[in-house]
Protein backbone atom coordinates (compact mmCIF):
# COMPACT_ATOMS: atom_id res chain seq x y z
CA UNK A 1 0.00 0.00 0.00
CA UNK A 2 1.18 3.50 -0.75
CA UNK A 3 1.80 5.89 2.14
CA UNK A 4 -0.98 8.47 2.31
CA UNK A 5 1.52 11.34 2.22
CA UNK A 6 2.77 10.51 -1.30
CA UNK A 7 0.19 11.96 -3.73
CA UNK A 8 2.32 11.12 -6.79
CA UNK A 9 2.43 7.42 -5.90
CA UNK A 10 -1.28 7.43 -5.04
CA UNK A 11 -2.10 9.02 -8.40
CA UNK A 12 0.09 6.45 -10.19
CA UNK A 13 -1.78 3.59 -8.51
CA UNK A 14 -5.15 5.10 -9.40
CA UNK A 15 -4.03 5.55 -13.00
CA UNK A 16 -2.70 1.98 -13.12
CA UNK A 17 -5.99 0.67 -11.78
CA UNK A 18 -8.02 2.71 -14.30
CA UNK A 19 -5.87 1.65 -17.26
CA UNK A 20 -6.03 -1.99 -16.20
CA UNK A 21 -9.80 -1.96 -15.72
CA UNK A 22 -10.32 -0.15 -19.03
CA UNK A 23 -8.24 -2.78 -20.83
CA UNK A 24 -9.95 -5.62 -18.99
CA UNK A 25 -13.44 -4.36 -19.81
CA UNK A 26 -12.62 -3.44 -23.40
CA UNK A 27 -9.57 -5.34 -24.67
CA UNK A 28 -8.21 -3.50 -27.69
CA UNK A 29 -4.93 -2.37 -29.19
CA UNK A 30 -5.55 1.25 -28.25
CA UNK A 31 -5.97 0.38 -24.56
CA UNK A 32 -2.92 -1.87 -24.63
CA UNK A 33 -0.88 0.89 -26.26
CA UNK A 34 -2.02 3.46 -23.69
CA UNK A 35 -1.00 1.11 -20.88
CA UNK A 36 2.35 0.31 -22.50
CA UNK A 37 3.20 3.97 -23.06
CA UNK A 38 2.17 4.87 -19.51
CA UNK A 39 4.34 2.08 -18.08
CA UNK A 40 7.36 3.47 -19.96
CA UNK A 41 6.85 7.07 -18.80
CA UNK A 42 8.19 6.68 -15.28
CA UNK A 43 10.08 4.06 -13.30
CA UNK A 44 7.39 4.17 -10.62
CA UNK A 45 4.62 3.19 -13.04
CA UNK A 46 5.47 -0.54 -13.32
CA UNK A 47 5.51 -0.75 -9.50
CA UNK A 48 2.13 0.97 -9.33
CA UNK A 49 0.77 -1.40 -11.97
CA UNK A 50 2.11 -4.38 -10.05
CA UNK A 51 0.30 -3.17 -6.92
CA UNK A 52 -2.93 -2.74 -8.90
CA UNK A 53 -2.64 -6.32 -10.22
CA UNK A 54 -1.96 -7.66 -6.72
CA UNK A 55 -5.02 -5.83 -5.45
CA UNK A 56 -7.10 -7.37 -8.25
CA UNK A 57 -5.74 -10.85 -7.46
CA UNK A 58 -6.39 -10.46 -3.74
CA UNK A 59 -9.93 -9.24 -4.38
CA UNK A 60 -10.55 -12.27 -6.60
CA UNK A 61 -9.14 -14.62 -3.98
CA UNK A 62 -11.42 -13.10 -1.36
CA UNK A 63 -14.43 -13.72 -3.61
CA UNK A 64 -13.44 -17.36 -4.13
CA UNK A 65 -13.10 -17.93 -0.39
CA UNK A 66 -16.40 -16.19 0.22
CA UNK A 67 -18.19 -18.32 -2.38
CA UNK A 68 -16.68 -21.53 -1.04
CA UNK A 69 -17.93 -20.69 2.42
CA UNK A 70 -21.40 -20.04 1.04
CA UNK A 71 -21.48 -23.30 -0.95
CA UNK A 72 -19.89 -25.44 1.75
CA UNK A 73 -21.11 -24.38 5.18
CA UNK A 74 -18.90 -25.33 8.11
CA UNK A 75 -19.61 -28.79 9.44
CA UNK A 76 -18.01 -28.28 12.81
CA UNK A 77 -15.32 -30.83 11.99
CA UNK A 78 -17.83 -33.57 11.10
CA UNK A 79 -16.70 -34.60 7.65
Amino acid sequence: MVPQHDPKAQYAEETAWRLYMDLRENPCRTGALKLTLWLREDQAHPRAFDRALRLWALAGAALVVSRRRNFHPPTGGLE
